[in-house]
């Protein structure tokens, strides 16, 4: 037998529905991964699991909120990045580690302006629907269950709507450095 007939043949199918299990399996596996702070239901930082002080274990995101239960609110975007004020917004960062954070953010209806977008933000829609509309005028619009990434540089508006919910990962020290300089 040939080299050739003993590995074993894989097809590759390249489509829309194949490229969106792929992007909603990246999230899931990110949303997956050991994590520590306030939403840490069971199980060690990942720091004391580095330094061999204990396991690291996958821990899954709490459905409550998924489904926009128990999320402290957050202080009020800077005024120059409302153009229709958010009335309200929450969030709970669910996972931080040395090169990912992961959040679930909830709000009510507004439209906001972000110049330059200071982190690349991957995004899955939990519930309602965001509108981006970039610098130059292209409209995108992603409803629940829709994964997109908004990407480091980014220009232009983001508006909120019916009710609106998102579980988004960043680097976490670009992140750390934005909600610093938006919310502090």
């Amino acid at each position: 037998m040939s080299e050739d007939a003993r590995q074993p043949s894989i097809e590759v199918i390249d489509s829309e529905d194949r490229r969106a299990f792929i992007a909603k399996a990246m999230a899931a596996m990110a949303a997956t991964a050991a994590f520590s702070g306030a939403a840490c239901a069971a199980g060690p930082e990942p720091e004391a699991a580095k330094a061999g002080n204990a396991p690291l274990h996958p821990v899954r995101l709490d459905r409550k909120y998924m489904d926009g239960k128990d999320i402290p609110e957050l202080a009020p975007w800077p005024a120059a990045m409302q153009l229709r004020p958010v009335k309200t917004h929450r969030t709970i960062q669910w996972y931080t580690g040395e090169k990912l954070s992961c959040m679930v953010y909830d709000a009510d209806d507004g439209l906001l302006k972000f110049t330059n977008l200071p982190y690349d933000e991957h995004v899955v829609v939990l519930n309602g629907t965001a509108t981006l509309t970039s610098l130059d005028g292209r409209v995108e619009v992603f409803n629940k269950g829709d994964v997109f990434i908004a990407p480091k540089g980014w220009n232009g508006t983001w508006q909120l709507a019916n009710g609106y919910r998102e579980l988004i990962c960043f680097e976490t020290k670009s992140l750390d450095d934005a909600m610093k300089a938006w919310f502090e």
